[in-house]
């Protein structure tokens, strides 16, 4: 069964316009290095540019009027040299369905991309059986494959769908959760003692829901064993900062004299002796080395059966990379929130892999998009202005790394992705207050309007330099694409299907001591919704391998389903749902019947 709205979270993420801008530049020649991948330059004969998630449209957030207006000017150039206009997205409108759609030139119910995680006939529906997001999940092939044919060289940065990497002779760079690799995503550590957020955050907490920790909430101690010695007006406090296996403590203390208990640094160290860093509040470190522990025999999925722990363990390989932490707020005895940013890249994300120590060289560590999937900086205040540096760190590296890709690679053709884009327009500072059609809009007065306004169009600016890094490097000879997968808008109240199912009596949960959290008892559970449009229905529960049910007493449920949907609406009236699709309808909305 298909619905037209899905559950969703406090602020967006309903897709709506994205941008096409492409052209034949005339522009002067010039020389560059020769490239890692060949031993004879070329120029780039194709870059496309694809910023994730950027709105654009002719009545709020007009780019076309920016650029006009001289704040984009680089996007101004390719508008006067080439041609532009606006797109809509399909259905889903979000990331994994709509770069299938643009690197295919097809849609879902041809390529078959119609989630992120996605359920299919033949498997449990407690876990994902295909992703969205990998190479494998597509069944049609995308225009690398085309171009490798045609014996052009192709480089691809953090474009959703290019992993595991099916290019031979190009050149594949992280993917964006693909499922190939190693990666450590950026944390939080929390003190515990906030349950408030602990309860808000639930499995949010966790890469996708179901994933590695992206948020841990700890208790700070009595310090012990520490030689390293720090001036503090207050008790000082430890805490064990232990992340893939890596373990770091921090001593948190007050060098206020001010009379009262509180905090305001952190002194970091691995041993205890010698310091790491020592930081204030809203203060970033510098990058420092780690060595963090990947386990191959884990897949770090809470849903999936596991291996011993003697087999994890054995199967653990360390990974030399770097870390930044920032220290966003401390308080009272025991409250702190730390952010660690692990480097993005290492060599089992870089194909082929040898190419990532000049790499790694010439750029320092990567940070590829701001925040993580869920979001985590979106609980505090202090978060808003962690997201703002942490998202410039994004766009440094990226317009860096555009004139590295287009003088080192010697390639043909070069696709970039930056996910930072998508993470602003969908977090919860900034559209519900920029957007007029939202509830939220009248909240604030317009002076801080116009600040929340500055810093979405700084973000614009960045993604016009990079456009700007990307002509510069152009020759005569260079094609350039400027285009986004979907756009943004605020989403103000949530509807969560499940927990209507739940109390119609349809969805049964219990907690699970291993994961310390609720989960679902599929065995009991007749209907549930599962991201990002589907419902799925079976009389005789959902535990066993899911296959589509039949017969009277199928239908008679499904029509209490439908009925009970099309009756929800809001205090005023709205209802949230545009349309109740039966799955035999899914050709409705160009999405794969085998995968809905």
């Amino acid at each position: 069964m298909k619905k037209h709205s899905t559950k969703s979270t406090s602020v967006l993420i309903i897709l709506i316009f994205f941008i096409m801008v492409g052209g034949f530049y005339f522009l002067n020649h010039r020389d560059t290095s020769l490239g890692l991948h060949t031993t004879k330059h070329k120029p780039v004969r194709l870059y496309w540019f694809i910023p994730d998630g950027l709105r654009a449209e002719p009545v709020t957030f007009k780019i076309f009027e920016w650029a006009k207006n001289g704040e984009l000017p680089n996007l101004k150039r390719l508008m006067d040299e080439g041609s532009y206009g606006y797109s809509i997205p399909v259905f889903p409108g979000h990331t994994p369905t709509n770069f299938a759609t643009l690197m295919t030139g097809t849609t879902p119910d041809v390529h078959g991309i119609a989630d992120g995680p996605m359920r299919i006939e033949g498997y449990p529906l407690s876990m994902v059986s295909k992703g969205g997001f990998s190479s494998q999940a597509k069944k049609v092939p995308p225009i690398w494959y085309t171009l490798e044919q045609n014996k052009l060289l192709v480089s691809l940065l953090s474009i959703p769908g290019s992993t595991p990497p099916e290019l031979n002779d190009g050149i594949t760079i992280k993917g964006r959760w693909g499922g190939w690799g190693i990666e450590f995503p950026a944390i939080i550590f929390h003190s515990a003692g906030d349950e408030a957020l602990q309860v808000e955050t639930g499995l949010n907490k966790r890469v996708f829901n179901f994933g590695s920790e992206l948020t841990k909430f700890l208790k700070s101690d009595d310090p012990k064993g520490w030689s390293l010695n720090v001036k503090s007006f207050s008790p000082p406090r430890e805490i064990s900062l232990l992340n893939w296996r890596a373990p770091l403590f921090a001593l948190v203390y007050d060098s206020t004299d001010d009379g009262l208990e509180n905090y305001d640094r952190v002194l970091f160290s691995k041993d205890k002796k010698t310091a790491f860093s020592d930081l204030g509040v809203g203060e970033w470190g510098s990058w420092q080395p780690i060595s963090l522990s990947w386990e191959l025999k884990n897949d770090y999925n809470i849903n999936t059966p596991k291996k011993m722990e003697w087999e994890r363990d054995a199967s653990s390989v360390n990974i030399d990379t770097d870390v930044k932490i920032k220290v966003i707020k401390l308080g009272k005895k025991d409250y702190f929130r730390i952010r660690f940013i692990y480097d993005h890249l290492n060599e089992f994300l870089v194909k082929p892999s040898y190419l990532y120590e000049d790499i790694r060289k010439s750029m320092g560590p990567m940070i590829d998009f701001v925040d993580n999937y869920p979001p985590q900086l979106i609980y505090i205040n202090e978060d808003k202005k962690t997201f703002l540096e942490e998202a410039q760190f994004s766009f440094d590296w990226h317009n860096k790394m555009a004139e590295y890709m287009m003088k080192s690679f010697g390639s043909d053709v070069i696709i970039q992705s930056i996910y930072t884009p998508n993470q602003m327009l969908t977090s919860r500072w900034w559209m519900p207050y920029v957007d007029p059609k939202s509830p939220k809009y009248n909240t604030i007065n317009e002076s801080e309007r116009k600040i929340l306004w500055n810093d979405i169009l700084k973000m614009y600016k960045n993604v016009d330099l990079i456009l700007g890094t990307v002509l510069k490097n152009a020759d005569e000879n260079t094609y350039i694409v400027f285009s986004s997968d979907h756009g943004a808008i605020p989403l103000y109240k949530e509807v969560r299907l499940n927990n209507l199912f739940a109390k119609k009596g349809w969805l049964k949960f219990k907690y699970s001591k291993k994961t310390g959290e609720y989960e679902i008892d599929w065995a009991q559970t007749k209907v549930i919704f599962l991201q990002m449009d589907n419902i799925y229905i079976h009389p005789n529960g959902l535990d066993k391998v899911y296959h589509h049910a039949s017969g009277p007493e199928y239908e008679a449920l499904r029509s209490q389903v439908i009925e009970e949907l099309e009756k929800l609406k809001d205090e005023n009236g709205l209802k949230p749902l545009a349309q109740v699709l039966k799955r035999e309808q899914a050709n409705l909305l160009f999405l794969p019947p085998d995968r809905t």
